[in-house]
């Protein structure tokens, strides 16, 4: 796919000043992967939790769909000289796009504050900005992020329409697209954490679907964060065995799901145990 920037990123790069790069390097942190699951997981903690579940098994199928076209296209990156901090793998189509836009219009859809027409505005303020930022940052071409987005909408259009919100369908299409990811790029790390990521949350909402546990207060869900956001770095950033990889990734998503009955449960022993 020749000239699919049409210019675009090479010219921002020459003429946007360093402080702005460095603002977007910054706000399209708002399409990272780490930044997607800790929406999820407060929208699962301290909303509704079937709704909270679905969410983490669109985002989990945005990011195995995300690998899979990539794996299937195999089209570079910009130049390395146009980045502006670290991005590897390939470039279309871009995986900022298909997860911001995934996020963020499952939040319009399943939030409560605010009319439906200015949820809607906000959401696609948000994935405009993540959008230009990629290009800004000069990470990706401007085809790689439109079409980002135009996958990330007929996505989530067709998984509403097939599950009905269900997060047992839900993840049940989530791992028929890591299926594909694995087809295209085969046993990598990428590859791995998607399917443990798939694996630990499909089979963790299956057990707890009934009782998903009990209320999640601030410092529960910070420290939950904490803890869940160190195993998640160490599982993606450090050179480990596939094993390591399956293992870590695969106990962020069963973490989110077992917190509030983790919680629960720790309420009920200490009310239990004599004072």
């Amino acid at each position: 796919m020749p000239g699919r920037g049409f210019g675009i990123t090479e010219t921002l790069g020459e003429v946007l000043p360093e402080v702005i790069q460095e603002l977007f390097a910054v706000l399209t942190q708002l399409g990272d992967a780490w930044f997607l699951f800790t929406a999820v997981a407060l929208v699962y903690w301290f909303g509704n939790r079937r709704r909270g579940a679905f969410a983490l098994s669109a985002i989990l199928g945005a990011l195995a769909l995300t690998l899979a076209l990539k794996g299937l296209f195999e089209l570079p990156r910009p130049p390395a000289e146009l980045h502006v901090g670290h991005a590897s793998g390939y470039g279309f189509p871009s995986g900022h796009a298909i997860g911001a836009t995934t996020l963020w219009a499952l939040l319009a859809l399943v939030l409560e504050r605010g009319s439906h027409r200015w949820r809607a505005i906000g959401a696609g303020a948000v994935v405009a900005v993540v959008a230009t930022s990629r290009l800004i940052i000069g990470v990706h071409y401007l085809v790689d992020v439109v079409v980002g987005i135009a996958i990330a909408l007929t996505y989530l259009a067709i998984l509403l329409y097939v599950t009905e919100w269900s997060p047992t369908r839900g993840f049940v299409a989530a791992g028929a697209i890591t299926l594909l990811a694995l087809a295209t790029n085969g046993l990598t790390p990428d590859s791995v954490a998607t399917v443990a990521g798939v694996v630990g949350a499909g089979v963790t909402w299956s057990l707890l679907d009934a009782k998903p546990g009990g209320l999640v207060h601030w410092p529960a869900a910070v420290v939950g964060l904490t803890a869940l956001g160190a195993v998640g770095y160490v599982g993606n950033r450090f050179a480990l065995p596939l094993a390591g990889v399956f293992v870590l990734n695969l106990l962020v998503p069963v973490g989110i799901l077992t917190l509030p009955l983790v919680v629960e449960r720790a309420k009920e022993a200490r009310s239990a145990s004599p004072t």
